[in-house]
Formats: structure tokens, C-alpha cells, sequence
């Protein structure tokens, strides 16, 4: 019996790094009792069952453990001693049927075929049984490195499953910024409705236009700080959010740039499927950034509204199915990009002064700052800027000069298909930031001026609109000709234009409120 050449090899590297770890951390027993120490078996070589595999492992940890105390240098023994032990422990987590056959292969040295007949199953049969054995295994050593509770078997044999009411937000069509409209969903869904105008400003996303300095691929959309711009949106409405955020090591990265800050994660349930069973359950859907939406998209925000233990999905949006769709759980755990995030508690406001302020007072601070924001992000751009070298991008109304540059340099090739996403949700973003300045709660001059911002972003979204006629947001492998390539830059002179007198309404609003507070002191 050669325990080496199947299964130890593959075994010793999940194992090594924690055995180690104990050794330095002062030896494998310190504030631990090991299998070997605590049961009442007492075995040696002559009453050792070969044919059982508990047998089998107790007696190679024992022998294990005596040679390391014999031993001037006890490493290598204890090594191996402590990978026995482990893989005692882990194996419990299979089936009776799963472990025999698990130790035909790997112990017996018994090849597939030969274990088909003796189980009179298929060989393909016998295949798959030992590959979800290998995972099961590699799952439970992660479980008990973690020193997570093992899963429980049975139980109660009932498994949970919970599909929440997600409630229409607004008319057709959704809003295209996914992250807006995401939010706006599970709003409705607890019964706070908002404007989808009126989160677009606060958001600030009615404002923002980022493209890429390599070409018109529509990653810009996507690369802002997701935490940081969802916990100022939640703090503005009034709630608390709580975010699950990762990136797994072993899997290409989509959208880096914005995730690149993000904590390694490991691709197990225990760290994903609970933050969903919980907010569910408390009557909340979750905000999920999906990588397997329907296309023509690529990536896209969505609501998990639903989960179901039995068949092992969750039912989450999706922009292209109105009826939404399902996911395994697989799926999500082995999302490359793992963002989650669910409402907590509103925020009550507290005794005092700001407690006593209406409403109208609080909207209008709000219509401020998001203006300021407006004025700022035109003139400067972005704040956030990836720290991969490589991942550049524009931001403000120099985006406008940007995006012009790539149409007519002969040296870039536009790409087409992120051209018309960029049109699309550009253009949904000028009409959505005149329809917020058409209701911010301004009195006076600077109510005059908010209207005048509000029609120059309406005219904006107008030139935007013949963009899309021009490069509508499908799949196509069809380029962009040199006179198509003119006509397109024509039209983003003229937003730009617009959106530039746009920009100066505000500073005068912004001017205009100085103004009145210098008047009163």
C-alpha cells in the first residue's frame, strides 16, 4: 500500500503551511489536544485493521509521533504525523459510500474501472464520486483552518428559502446607471420610494462622465469607489449600509481598477451566503455586482431579492430579463468580484438643532453639495484614481476632449460597442441631472439659475441622443468609418458646449448663495 503516490501529494501542500504555522507557534499540541492524545484506542503494529481506514490513520499518527520523540530533529515526523491527523478529521465530512470509495482509490490502489465493477456502477460514475470527494476534502480543510462551525448534517431537514416582493420603482425603462437603479429597487422594495431624478443628484452620478485614456471602451462607467460613493448616498438618504467587498487571488480581475483596493477573499459559502440569509430574512434585498449578466452588457449591478438552500440559488435583477433570473450559489461564491451590500437601520435624527431643521432645509443643503460636486468633478475630475499604472482614465469635461481625441486620432481604433454603451448611459445621465436641477429646492436667483442648468443639460443630452442614433449600444463587430468617426466628434463639440454653460449656472448658483450669506453677517 503506497499512501504517497495518489493522494498525499496532492494533500501535503494544503497541508504543510498550517502544520508549520503550529510548530513556530510553539508545537502541534500547545493549547491543543490532538486526536491521537484524547482517544482511548490503544493500538499497535499487530492489532492494526488494515481494512479500516480510522485504524489505518490512528496507527500511522502514533507511529508518527513516537518517531519524532525518539528523534533529535522531530519535524519531518511531526509533519506528517499532523497531515494523518488532518486527514482523519477531514474525511468525516464525506459519506460512508463517498469514503470507500475514496479509499479504494487513493489507499487500495484500485483503478476506476476496477471500482465500477466492484460498486456496479459506471466508471464515469466512479470518476465523478472521487472528484467531489477531492472538493468536498479541500472545503472542510478550509472550513478547519478558519476554525469555522462544521456544516450541520440533517439537522432539523428542513432547508431554508426566503423570495422577497421586489416592488416596481419606476416606469419603463430602467435607469441604465445600474448602481442607482439597484438601490432605487431595494428602496421601493422596503417601501421608501425616491425619484430616480432626485437619487441620480444625490448620488451624484447625474454629473459624472470618466472614459478610458486607451480607447472607447465603456470601463469608465464603472471605475469610481464603490464603498466610499454608496456610504455618502446612504448617509444622504438616511441609512446605515453595511458591504461585503473581495477580490478572489486565482481568477482574472474584471474592472481592476475599481476594485484593485479590494481584501483577498477566499471562494467559500460561509463568507457570502450568510450576509445574504440575513439581510433576506430581515425583509431587505442586496445589492450584488454581477459578472454574469445577460448581454449585450458585461457587468452590471443587480438585487438579490431571494435565496433557496434546496436548489442552492439566489434570484437576483437582471437588466436585460424583466423577470429576473437565478444564480448558483456557486456562481456567487466564485464571483471574481464580490461586492454585496444591504440597508441596516435608518438613521434617526437626534436631539437638537438638527433635529428641529425641516425638511425643505435639509434638501436644500443636500441640492448644495451635490452642486459643489457638479462644479468640482467638471473642472477637476475624478478624485479617485486607480493605482494600477496601466488603468487611465478622464474624467469632468475633459472626458469631452478625450473621447473627441480617440474619434480622431488614425492611430485608434474606437471601440464600437463600448462607444454606444458610453452614449447610452451618458446621455440618460445629461437628462437625469436637468430633470434633479428642475427640483432642487432653491428660492430666488439661484432658482433662476438652477432652471438655465437644467435646459443647457437638457440641450447637452439632446446632442448625446444623436450620438446614439449614430452608435446605438448592441453587439457588432461592424467599425466605425473615418466620415462616422467626424460625424460623432461634431456631436460631442456640441454637448460638450452646452454642458460647459451648463457648469458655469452653477458656479453662479454657488456665487449667488455666497453672496446672501455674506449679506447676513
Amino acid at each position: 500500500m503506497n499512501l504517497y503516490s495518489r493522494f498525499l501529494p496532492w494533500f501535503y501542500r494544503i497541508v504543510r503551511n498550517q502544520a508549520n504555522m503550529r510548530m513556530r507557534r510553539g508545537g502541534p499540541y500547545r493549547n491543543e489536544r490532538p486526536f491521537v492524545s484524547i482517544t482511548s484506542l490503544e493500538t499497535n503494529g499487530s492489532q492494526v485493521d488494515w481494512e479500516d481506514l480510522d485504524s489505518i490513520l490512528y496507527h500511522l499518527a502514533r507511529t508518527a509521533s513516537d518517531a519524532s520523540m525518539r528523534e533529535q530533529n522531530p519535524a519531518e515526523h511531526l509533519l506528517r504525523k499532523e497531515i494523518y491527523e488532518t486527514l482523519h478529521t477531514l474525511l468525516h465530512c464525506l459519506s460512508r459510500k463517498e469514503r470507500d470509495i475514496f479509499k479504494a482509490y487513493f489507499f487500495r490502489q484500485l483503478s476506476p474501472d476496477e471500482i465500477a465493477e466492484m460498486y456496479r456502477m459506471t466508471t464515469g460514475s466512479i470518476y465523478t464520486y472521487i472528484h467531489r470527494s477531492r472538493q468536498k476534502l479541500c472545503k472542510e480543510h478550509i472550513r478547519v483552518s478558519l476554525g469555522l462551525l462544521p456544516e450541520k448534517k440533517g439537522g432539523s431537514g428542513l432547508t431554508k428559502h426566503n423570495i422577497l416582493e421586489l416592488r416596481t420603482w419606476q416606469a419603463e425603462p430602467l435607469v441604465m446607471s445600474t448602481f442607482v437603479n439597484s438601490i432605487g429597487r431595494m428602496l421601493a422594495s422596503i417601501g421608501d420610494r425616491w425619484e430616480a431624478a432626485e437619487l441620480m443628484g444625490l448620488s451624484t452620478f447625474a454629473f459624472r462622465m470618466k472614459l478610458s485614456d486607451k480607447t472607447t471602451f465603456a470601463d469608465g462607467i464603472y471605475v469610481f469607489d464603490w464603498r466610499a460613493t454608496l456610504q455618502v448616498l446612504m448617509r444622504e438618504i438616511g441609512y446605515e449600509i453595511s458591504m461585503l467587498c473581495g477580490q478572489l487571488a486565482d481568477s482574472p480581475i474584471p474592472l481592476l481598477g475599481a476594485v484593485e483596493r479590494f481584501p483577498v477573499v477566499l471562494r467559500i459559502e460561509e463568507a457570502v451566503l450568510p450576509f445574504i440569509r440575513r439581510h433576506i430574512d430581515a425583509g431587505k434585498p442586496v445589492l450584488y455586482f454581477d459578472t454574469l449578466v445577460t448581454r449585450p452588457y458585461v457587468h452590471e449591478w443587480a438585487v438579490i431579492y431571494g435565496y433557496d438552500d434546496r436548489e442552492r440559488v439566489v434570484h437576483l435583477t437582471d437588466p436585460i430579463r424583466t423577470a429576473g433570473k437565478t444564480l448558483s450559489y456557486e456562481d456567487v461564491i466564485n464571483n471574481p468580484v464580490r461586492f454585496l451590500a444591504g440597508f441596516g437601520s435608518k438613521l434617526e435624527q437626534t436631539t437638537g438643532e438638527t433635529a428641529r431643521r425641516p425638511r425643505e432645509t435639509v434638501a436644500r443643503e443636500q441640492a448644495l453639495r451635490t452642486i459643489r460636486f457638479a462644479i468640482s468633478y467638471a473642472k477637476h475630475g475624478c478624485e479617485y484614481r486607480p493605482r494600477t499604472s496601466y488603468l487611465n482614465y478622464t474624467s469632468g469635461m475633459a472626458a469631452y476632449d478625450r473621447w473627441i481625441g480617440h474619434l480622431r486620432n488614425p492611430h485608434i481604433a474606437p471601440n464600437r460597442y463600448g462607444m454606444g454603451q458610453l452614449s447610452t448611459v451618458y446621455t440618460e445621465v445629461k437628462r437625469y441631472a436637468a430633470l434633479y436641477l428642475q427640483g432642487v429646492p432653491l428660492e430666488g436667483e439661484a432658482k433662476r439659475l438652477a432652471m438655465l442648468a437644467s435646459e443647457a443639460y437638457e440641450q447637452t443630452a439632446d446632442a448625446m441622443t444623436e450620438l446614439c442614433k449614430l452608435v446605438p449600444f448592441i453587439r457588432t463587430s461592424e467599425i466605425l468609418s473615418p466620415d462616422m468617426r467626424e460625424v460623432c466628434a461634431f456631436q460631442l463639440e456640441k454637448a460638450k458646449a452646452f454642458e460647459s454653460s451648463a457648469v458655469d449656472y452653477l458656479e453662479k448658483i454657488i456665487a449667488e448663495k455666497a453672496g446672501e450669506e455674506g449679506s447676513r453677517q
